[in-house]
């Protein structure tokens, strides 16, 4: 008989993720330090700080604001404007988004009357990170095993070290997000400085970084100015309810066939590639940490989190396709 998974009283997190433990409570790693650490006083005095940038910029924008069109974003869009920023839309085009995600994106923008651009980030690849790319790709052409995810599962717990903008080195991920981010990072920072604004605004509701925090500094280099990402959605301790509330002010109604919650592979082909294989190798979706985030701060329930991982995954295309259709490898 398989070992008994034991799950979080809280969020959808369970032991059979190797990077997650529980407390005597019954908590998992994540929440058992959220429900510590918390402080709504922070944040108060974070949102006094992100709006101190408001009309203070080099251009006519005061910040950037991460666009696809979904739901998140579209709502975090609205808000930034509510508490008084000029921002510009924009959505990084890696090669592997879906196409109609820049259409959604812009219609988004246009319906709140905001400028908008699609910005390609295939400049901010390195040779570390295409490597890494490429070691990917080796890793789920390989033919499923116990021996595979055995592998797959040391991978996963070893690329939380990789994860940084910084690193240099060239490992296999098998969470396609954490090798992204290796990029994106890189690419905040740079566009904002570009624009002449030094906030970046995203739809993400879950703490930033290793403290329990809305905003990340980013500051690579010493003789440049510190640029701030932005998770304003947890800024602003909204729910789906209040989600819901400002789409139906806007008129926004989920595509067909999409629910209003749902895993990182609706929206990026790579994920999408990558899930169902990883799922069936780690013995867990690997999108199921983001999205217990979003239940540990009380955004969505355990519910609408459990069904977006229920959806299937499963595409045509390889993860090796991908990269090669995305001109990466």
């Amino acid at each position: 008989m398989g070992e008994k998974v034991q799950r979080c009283r809280l969020c959808i997190n369970d032991s059979r993720n190797p990077i997650i433990s529980f407390d005597k409570a019954g908590y998992c790693n994540k929440c058992s330090w959220y429900l510590k650490e918390f402080d709504r006083n922070k944040l108060a005095e974070e949102l006094v700080f992100a709006k101190s940038f408001i009309g203070k910029s080099d251009s006519k924008h005061d910040c950037i604001v991460g666009v696809s069109g979904g739901k998140d974003s579209t709502a975090t869009l609205y808000m930034t404007m509510r508490l008084g920023f000029t921002p510009l839309a924009f959505s990084f085009d890696t090669g592997y988004y879906p196409k109609h995600i820049f259409a959604r994106a812009k219609a988004v923008a246009n319906l709140q009357k905001v400028a908008y651009e699609r910005i390609d980030i295939r400049k901010y690849i390195r040779e570390c990170d295409r490597k890494s790319y490429e070691l990917m790709a080796d890793l789920y052409d390989e033919s499923e095993s116990p021996k595979l995810s055995d592998k797959f599962r040391r991978l996963y717990q070893e690329e939380q070290r990789h994860d940084s903008p910084s690193c240099s080195h060239a490992i296999p991920f098998v969470r396609t997000c954490r090798l992204c981010r290796r990029v994106v990072i890189r690419a905040y920072y740079d566009q904002a400085i570009r624009h002449g604004v030094r906030l970046v605004i995203l739809g993400m509701n879950e703490w930033a970084g290793k403290r329990m925090s809305a905003i990340r500094e980013l500051k690579p280099y010493k003789d440049k100015p510190a640029v701030y990402v932005v998770h304003l959605p947890f800024l602003l301790q909204m729910k789906i309810t209040d989600t819901k509330r400002i789409l139906k002010r806007l008129g926004w109604r989920p595509p067909k066939g999409e629910r209003l919650v749902e895993s990182n592979s609706n929206s990026c082909l790579l994920a999408r590639a990558a899930s169902e294989k990883a799922t069936r190798m780690l013995g867990f979706n690997p999108d199921t940490v983001r999205l217990a985030r979003e239940v540990t701060v009380g955004f969505i329930t355990r519910k609408q989190a459990a069904l977006a991982l229920s959806k299937p995954s499963e595409y045509r295309h390889s993860v090796r396709e991908v990269l090669k259709n995305a001109k990466i490898i």
